[in-house]
């Protein structure tokens, strides 16, 4: 009887060949042959061959011929077709099984063998068939091992197992997933106290417990606030307070009076500050009644000019134009228009537009200033559009040496819209002016004081 060459034999190993078992009693005598040439165990699927008519097993003699290679046992062409007889009369042999060799006591017949050992079973009947049996881990780690063995492993040793985070309950993957990845940052893990205190704390809880509650946290005196320099870890700590009492309490008396000392400077501050502000309040209403005296000369100014081509036209000095409420006006973010002047006599009719909080690039940094021409009762004797130089000041108020100035060139490169006659509306529709004309840092003490600015039309010079 020929056998199959080692080259084939590992071929075979991956095809479903012949049963690898024994009969329970030697097959009657009319099975003249019951084991394949080709893989030498009891046939699976009979077909006989038409040259010398022994059978194999339908993927042995398959096999063959899909290598093109002779009978395998006279040398000869053939052609082979399945023994439907011989399989019936085959299976309903009774046969051991096939690991008799392990204690299985298991007898049945060859159709029902397969079925036994459950070689490649469903997860679902993973654990059916011959305990003997060496079968895949369901969860795919690569352990394979006899189905005997098999569900202690799922259970308890596979690291691909289904398991939840014992600690926050929360995660769920793999055993080895949660053991190396999820434990090591869980919030609800068990640690060891960084100070060696012997307790175990969840990882979320652990800054709490070494700053308020472990035993061998180094902490303050609670008395260091006034002068206790000691440290120690917090369960000496009682200790230390009840042995140095008299200390504790000679620091808290000297703080004591040292708090007291600077209550009583700052006391003496206060009344001092109290004094300036009222000192501050009589100048404020002192400042009012001179402002309330230089209103009036605005209305002069129609008949007073002020300065054309750089010399003075007249003997009055310029109306101070007066802006108050300056940090309402800021909060609210409002536009402040000037009482109207004449920048000479029968001259052009002007007025300031302040924006206290900015406008343009200067939005929210400076004082905003512009000139608008208006509507006046002498345009029609008045040259169109204006042509010249107009300079406005913001004035200082402390010692009047350093007012803030700015000025406007209105020659023939300024667009008609800023300097042409006002025939609609009481102002012209455009201004120009300076968004950036003064820094509200710049703005204290010399320029805003009692929450009041003071404008001037400073000089006009005409072309």
């Amino acid at each position: 009887m020929a056998a199959l060459n080692p080259n084939n034999q590992q071929q075979a190993d991956k095809r479903i060949i012949g049963f690898d078992c024994e009969f329970v009693e030697p097959p009657p005598e009319r099975f003249v042959q019951s084991e394949c040439p080709v893989c030498l165990q009891i046939i699976r699927e009979p077909h006989q061959v038409t040259c010398c008519g022994k059978k194999f097993c339908k993927a042995c003699i398959e096999h063959i011929k899909a290598i093109k290679k002779p009978c395998p046992t006279c040398n000869e062409e053939f052609s082979s077709f399945a023994d439907k007889s011989s399989k019936q009369s085959l299976y309903s042999l009774k046969v051991r099984c096939s690991h008799q060799k392990d204690v299985c006591e298991w007898t049945g017949e060859l159709r029902q063998l397969d079925e036994h050992l459950n070689t490649d079973p469903q997860p679902e009947k993973q654990l059916d068939g011959c305990q003997f049996v060496e079968i895949d881990c369901i969860y795919k780690c690569g352990n394979h091992q006899q189905r005997r063995y098999i569900q202690n492993h799922q259970i308890k040793d596979c690291p691909k197992r289904p398991f939840g985070c014992e600690h926050c309950h929360d995660y769920k993957f793999t055993y080895d997933d949660v053991t190396n990845n999820h434990w090591p940052v869980c919030g609800s893990f068990p640690v060891p106290c960084p100070n060696q205190c012997d307790l175990t704390i969840q990882r979320q809880n652990i800054d709490s417990h070494v700053a308020d509650e472990c035993p061998l946290t180094t902490i303050n005196c609670d008395f260091h606030h006034v002068g206790c320099a000691v440290k120690l870890p917090r369960q000496d700590m009682p200790e230390h307070q009840r042995e140095n009492l008299l200390t504790h309490i000679s620091l808290l008396a000297t703080s004591h009076a040292k708090q007291q000392a600077e209550t009583t400077q700052q006391r003496e501050e206060i009344t001092k500050q109290q004094d300036k502000i009222t000192s501050l309040e009589a100048e404020n209403r002192t400042l009012k009644t001179k402002i309330n005296k230089l209103e009036p000369m605005q209305q002069l100014l129609k008949t007073a000019p002020l300065i054309v081509n750089s010399r003075p036209l007249g003997p009055l000095e310029p109306p101070v134009l007066t802006m108050t409420n300056f940090q309402q006006h800021k909060r609210d973010d409002n536009k402040w228009y000037s009482p109207p002047v004449y920048t000479h006599h029968q001259g052009y009719k002007i007025c300031l537009s302040v924006y206290a909080n900015g406008t343009g690039t200067g939005k929210g940094t400076h004082v905003s200033v512009f000139v608008y021409f208006m509507r006046g009762e002498f345009d029609d004797s008045l040259k169109w559009p204006f042509r010249g130089v107009i300079s406005y000041q913001l004035l200082d108020q402390v010692d009047g040496k350093d007012h803030k100035t700015d000025t406007n060139i209105y020659d023939d490169k300024k667009p008609d819209k800023y300097c042409t006659r006002v025939t609609e509306g009481e102002r012209s529709k455009n201004a120009w002016g300076n968004p950036q004309f003064i820094a509200h840092s710049e703005l204290e003490p010399k320029y805003l004081r009692n929450d009041t600015l003071f404008f001037q039309i400073h000089k006009v010079e005409l072309k």
